[in-house]
């Protein structure tokens, strides 16, 4: 009888939160904040998520909650978000990536996080 590896279905909930501040000035736009997951099988994977972004009093506050079925065959997560801001020196727009630390794929996940835009 052949042993083969059988992956158990897993829902993980994802929960993000931080305040977001700029380099260069007090009053930038964030166009859009979107969270990914590396995988080395399909590159990057775009997570069902809900997202909630303040941007009424500075430092801005984000929330993000998303949903994530395991990581095969790493069983870790590699979350990232890509955020478009114009929070550069001469207030272009442009792309920021910001990482989060890996997390085992065990358990639900929750990670309070700053980031600075520059």
């Amino acid at each position: 009888m052949e042993h083969q590896m059988m992956m158990i279905p897993t829902t993980d909930y994802i929960h993000f939160t931080g305040l977001v501040t700029c380099k260069y000035h007090h009053a930038p736009a964030i166009q859009s904040i979107v969270l990914w997951e590396h995988n080395i099988l399909t590159k990057e994977f775009l997570l069902p998520q809900e997202l909630n972004l303040d941007q009424t009093m500075y430092p801005y506050k984000y929330d993000i909650k998303a949903t994530a079925f395991g990581d095969y065959p790493t069983f870790d997560y590699e979350f990232y978000v890509n955020i478009v801001h114009n929070c550069s020196r001469w207030m272009k727009s442009k792309v920021q990536q910001v990482s989060f630390p890996r997390f085992d794929t065990v358990g639900n996940i929750t990670c309070n996080k700053n980031i600075q835009l520059d």
